[in-house]
């Protein structure tokens, strides 16, 4: 009898000793895997900050006009340019689009909304 018990207590020991090992195992994993994370999500900050800055630097107003002025060719606002709006000239009337594709269907007719909530109760639920 004391043979089994001591052979019980062995293995709850040996077994023991595999969690304790697996826990510790599993645990430095994830501390690694965290680290690895953290440095990851710290270069990603880095890269996002060196691309703020270079948007920063290559939206410059000072480049933005030398670049305008050496492909665009932009000449200055003159009043001959502005117009009157009985000038402009019409662009017909607004056409509702999805309206004639409802009367097509026959769906713009008006619809009648009950006026009595209990007279026209459809649903069991409605009735009191």
């Amino acid at each position: 009898m004391i043979k089994f018990l001591h052979a019980v207590a062995i293995g709850a020991l040996v077994s023991s000793a595999v969690y304790a090992y697996t826990i510790k195992y599993e645990t430095t994993l994830a501390a690694e895997q965290l680290q690895k994370l953290k440095a990851r999500t710290q270069r990603e900050r880095d890269a996002i900050q060196v691309l703020r800055a270079e948007w920063q630097f290559l939206n410059r107003p000072d480049r933005i006009q030398t670049l305008a002025d050496r492909h665009l060719d932009l000449q200055p606002f003159q009043a001959t340019q502005v117009v009157n709006p009985s000038e402009i000239p019409n662009r017909g009337p607004k056409v509702d689009t999805i309206g004639r594709k409802l009367e097509d269907l026959g769906l713009g007719l008006p619809t009648e909304t009950p006026r009595d909530r209990k007279a026209s109760a459809t649903t069991p639920g409605a009735m009191p």
